[in-house]
């Protein structure tokens, strides 16, 4: 079994995709924003809402910017995981507990998501924590998950603080354990 992150990723997009043709007979559905369009929006708006289905990204890009800005060399998996595809944040369960994956909806996003991890990779060395990229915010707002860098291993991580707990050896099967939920 290929059980890459972005063979987990694709398919945690499938059963999102199926989850939502079964009990809402769409494909998942986001707000709609003219001045934020997304690849990934399927069809016309209806009720100001727009359906959308993940994109897999034409074009190979990855985050080397970010690595010169750091002078650092990110795991493999977190370019895997943001540098794959559009789509929207993904609601989910893992063990019960509701997370919300982070996903890049545009360029702009894209954009936006690399100062975010530029700030956070700094935060984290001015605390002389180990450095990691989160990949889901959790219901408690002081809690994230991320990606270990030096690993590749999937934590729950206090902001401030550092990690709680191991969650997955690597992302991969982390995101093979993501039950999607649809929220309203």
């Amino acid at each position: 079994m290929n059980n890459t992150t972005q063979t987990q990723l694709f398919a945690l997009f499938e059963r999102q995709q199926t989850l939502w043709q079964q009990q809402k007979q769409s494909l998942p559905l986001q707000i709609f924003d003219p001045e934020w369009i997304s690849p990934c929006q399927v069809g016309d708006v209806k009720d100001d809402k727009i359906e959308w289905s993940f994109v897999k990204r034409e074009q190979q890009i990855d985050l080397s910017n970010i690595e010169q800005a750091l002078e650092i060399q990110l795991h493999p998996s977190i370019s895997d995981f943001f540098c794959s595809a559009y789509g929207d944040c993904v609601p989910c369960l893992f063990e019960e507990h509701p997370i919300e994956l982070i996903q890049v909806w545009n360029e702009d996003d894209f954009k936006l998501l690399q100062e975010n991890m530029i700030a956070h990779f700094m935060m984290q060395k001015r605390l002389n924590k180990p450095a990691s990229m989160f990949i889901a915010s959790c219901s408690d707002e002081m809690q994230i998950i991320s990606i270990l860098n030096e690993t590749g291993q999937v934590q729950l991580e206090t902001l401030g603080k550092g990690q709680e707990a191991i969650l997955a050896e690597n992302v991969a099967d982390f995101l093979a354990e993501l039950q999607p939920v649809i929220s309203d």
